[in-house]
């Protein structure tokens, strides 16, 4: 779903939070959307379409804690791994936009402690690319 505004009037406190997002955005040229994951649902590894998308993406995580991977498009023995836990934001630029594929792993285990199985919601905020 594509959003072009929020309704801040219908919801106290969102204008805050959408404040301090905005804070946040390397840019105001933006196009919003929220994906849904089910709680056995993944994303496989992507560089997400630079055509579609601007330089940038921000996602805000919300519901069940998940890992967020990030793999070396030239060396996928070359990654790291982010514990995005409800309320949690991450800014994907640069080298980590084009040079990584990212996913977001089916429900497991992060560094020893099992995480719980569960629905999450992102809101993703992409640079609308200028054509």
């Amino acid at each position: 779903m594509h959003l072009s505004s929020w309704p801040e009037d219908e919801n106290p406190g969102l204008s805050f939070i959408l404040a301090r997002l905005r804070g946040l955005y390397p840019t105001s040229n933006i196009q919003t959307h929220l994906l849904h994951l089910s709680s056995v649902g993944e994303i496989l590894r992507h560089v997400d379409n630079i055509e579609a998308s601007g330089t940038w993406i921000l996602g805000v995580s919300l519901g069940a804690a998940r890992v967020l991977r990030m793999e070396s498009t030239s060396n996928p023995e070359d990654f790291f791994e982010v514990l995005l836990t409800s309320g949690s934001v991450y800014l994907q630029r640069d080298s980590v936009r084009y040079d990584y594929n990212h996913s977001i792993l089916k429900a497991g285990s992060f560094r020893g402690s099992e995480l719980k199985d569960g629905q999450r919601v992102s809101i993703m905020v992409r640079e609308i690319p200028y054509i």
